[in-house]
């Protein structure tokens, strides 16, 4: 049994006009601490969230994770990066840097391929062009170069551990504001000695707390198999995560849970999960590049097509060219929906594009929007006027003869049938096992909104939202503390 949480000994902090005359916006980015092997940025962020109240230095908002392209090849995992945001005075702006440099330090494996560590800096407001960069990066694909060279031109500073590559990351996490439409997520995690070990949640509590909170909290389960979902299943330090669009009913949400292992720390991010983020500019097939975030909208080219496997193709165009579509078979009842369509429908789609062979490109469909639904026409042989019975075609364009008689009878005859359709115009998902980090649950276009909060609104209680290793035992006391502020 862990102890109670105590309180009287989180630092104190002076709020009076004197304190701020000379505290500077102070902005930190750090990405790809983590790797497929291990780790985890979010563990780093909550390390160095942790260190920052230690030394009396309060965070003014939640730290961030944002998730940036997901089509990106080379992303590890989920391509999420972290940001932290203080207001701090200038004299403790190095230290504070080297506090970060020293935690990413600690959480990183450089030796492993395809992970580069890096932190960016960034002092004062933080500019138009970094919000610009922020937003094509959740949907294009950035280059190492624009992206130093934006930092050098914003007055920031970066710094990496081996490669470079995590600096686009590190300073995209930067721009992404309570401006934007986000959400929360409490994550808990692992002690060392549990790591790479079944994670000890009781599944039967995770569904009654999806019953009781399914109102504040998205993707606890997969409605069709049953499926827990907050549990991750690979080595990383992460226990579980429950996404919600309010910090508080995500604290009493996770007091339901029965967990059977030590928890390390406790901490709430805002984040871009669940927004759809990269599914916010259209574009036309013909200024497509691979490994974009794209929505087209034109029309259905030829019949779908399962192949083996159980995944579907069809082909899809608009007035600058055409493109591949592919609905793989996790995604379930989008798969069924691709099936119905037929050349003509207008539609819009979302996803990433994928490179083909021979210089040609899929479209790996995410989301599907049927607008428009043309008629299912199917054609029929008449029957003979004289003796009812069955024709048969006589040729291209040559009309029809009796089996029977051997009348003969024009083209014109022919039988248009209208076969009715199951498919309607709206949106389709596919079902919560098959959603990326980034993708809008269905529950969020009803209860979805994009807040317009201050920065720093909920600064006071932030403190109340991290928890200490070895102090979780009552999150009611945080909560109580929570309601009073």
């Amino acid at each position: 049994m862990l102890s109670k949480p105590d309180w009287t000994s989180q630092p104190t902090h002076d709020y009076s006009s004197e304190a701020f005359e000379t505290l500077t916006e102070f902005h930190i980015g750090i990405d790809d601490t983590d790797s497929k092997l291990g780790g985890c940025t979010t563990y780093t962020a909550a390390l160095i969230f942790e260190k920052l109240l230690a030394r009396k230095i309060t965070p003014s908002d939640f730290p961030w994770i944002v998730r940036l392209n997901p089509n990106i090849p080379w992303k590890t995992r989920g391509n999420g990066a972290l940001a932290i945001h203080l207001r701090i005075g200038r004299d403790r702006v190095k230290e504070v840097k080297r506090l970060v440099v020293d935690t990413v330090k600690n959480t990183s494996s450089p030796t492993i391929p395809a992970t580069d560590p890096a932190a960016v800096f960034l002092e004062g407001e933080i500019p138009v062009e970094v919000k610009t960069f922020t937003a094509r990066a959740l949907h294009d694909v950035i280059r190492v170069s624009e992206t130093e060279g934006l930092i050098d031109s914003a007055g920031a500073v970066r710094w990496t551990l081996r490669g470079r590559r995590g600096i686009i990351g590190a300073l995209a996490a930067i721009g992404y504001g309570p401006s934007m439409d986000h959400t929360f997520e409490i994550i808990a995690y692992r002690t060392r000695r549990f790591l790479g070990t079944r994670r000890q949640v009781d599944l039967d509590s995770v569904r009654r707390m999806d019953r009781k909170h399914s109102d504040s909290t998205f993707n606890n389960l997969d409605p069709e198999t049953g499926r827990v979902l907050v549990c991750p299943h690979g080595p990383d330090p992460v226990l579980l995560g429950i996404r919600g669009d309010d910090p508080r009913r995500l604290l009493e949400a996770f007091q339901e849970l029965e967990i059977h292992e030590p928890i390390e720390r406790v901490m709430i991010f805002r984040t871009n999960h669940g927004t759809d983020a990269h599914l916010t500019f259209e574009r036309s097939i013909g200024e497509a590049s691979p490994y974009q975030s794209v929505i087209f909208t034109g029309r259905v080219k030829s019949h779908p097509a399962s192949l083996r496997g159980g995944h579907v193709f069809f082909r899809f165009q608009d007035e600058t060219g055409s493109i591949d579509c592919a609905v793989y078979k996790p995604t379930g009842p989008l798969r069924s929906v691709a099936l119905q369509l037929i050349p003509g429908d207008k539609v819009r789609i979302m996803g990433g594009v994928r490179p083909g062979p021979y210089a040609s490109a899929t479209l790996n469909l995410e989301k599907l929007e049927v607008i428009e639904l043309v008629e299912n026409v199917r054609f029929a042989k008449p029957p003979c006027s004289v003796c009812g019975a069955s024709c048969e075609s006589m040729g291209r364009g040559q009309g029809f003869r009796c089996r029977k008689c051997r009348l003969r009878f024009p083209r014109a005859m022919i039988i248009k049938l209208l076969v009715r359709r199951e498919l309607r115009r709206g949106l389709y998902l596919p079902p919560p096992r098959a959603h990326r980090h980034l993708t809008k649950p269905i529950s969020r276009y009803v209860t979805s909104r994009v807040r317009t909060g201050v920065v720093g609104q909920e600064n006071d209680s932030l403190e109340a939202l991290f928890v200490e290793s070895g102090r979780l035992s009552s999150l009611r006391d945080m909560t109580d503390m929570l309601s009073k502020l």
